[in-house]
């Protein structure tokens, strides 16, 4: 009885160690969508807006550049708005400000998150109403690469809201969610 014992304690221990190394593999969400061009995978893109009907909006994404060299994120278009890179700064104060981007260096062999409170595509003058079972195409332009169509899906504002007040480029200042 003793060998049943064992083999039983054995098989328990290796059941154990199987789950326990395909768990972090649950973890990854089902939509977890990749795009690649030339060394270049774009992952985990999603947009933020608050409010079915909301005039803008702000898209988070992560791209990862496997070239030796940096890669340059000249533009991003939409047909639902305007997109524009943009950065955001907070002074000494805590006073967010956006800055308008013209490019974004991706590095050699590196990555570049686009994320809330850092860089990220501001999406302005939307036309349409959003849903989450849509998917919202966008077109990342890289220097020398070429264009990359990625599909962004809506995330909750109430999952990501942050309220901070900020100051855009036109001397304005208000409160508002990110």
């Amino acid at each position: 009885m003793e060998g049943c014992e064992i083999i039983y304690f054995s098989l328990k221990r290796y059941i154990f160690w199987f789950f326990l190394a395909a768990f972090p593999v649950c973890l990854i969400p089902a939509n977890a969508a990749e795009f690649e061009l030339k060394g270049i995978t774009v992952s985990n893109p999603h947009l933020v807006v608050f409010g079915k009907n909301a005039k803008s909006g702000a898209g988070y994404l992560v791209i990862s550049n496997k070239n030796s060299d940096p890669v340059i994120l000249k533009k991003v278009t939409a047909d639902f708005g305007n997109a524009m890179l943009h950065k955001t700064d907070v002074d000494k104060k805590g006073v967010a400000k956006m800055k308008h981007l013209k490019s974004i260096a991706v590095p050699g062999n590196g990555l570049l998150k686009l994320e809330p409170g850092r860089t990220h595509i501001m999406f302005v003058n939307i036309s349409i109403e959003f849903d989450e079972s849509s998917k919202y195409p966008v077109t990342l332009f890289f220097e020398e690469q070429g264009s990359l169509d990625v599909d962004l899906k809506l995330k909750s504002a109430k999952k990501s809201q942050k309220v901070h007040k900020h100051k855009h480029g036109h001397g304005h200042s208000h409160k508002h969610d990110h």
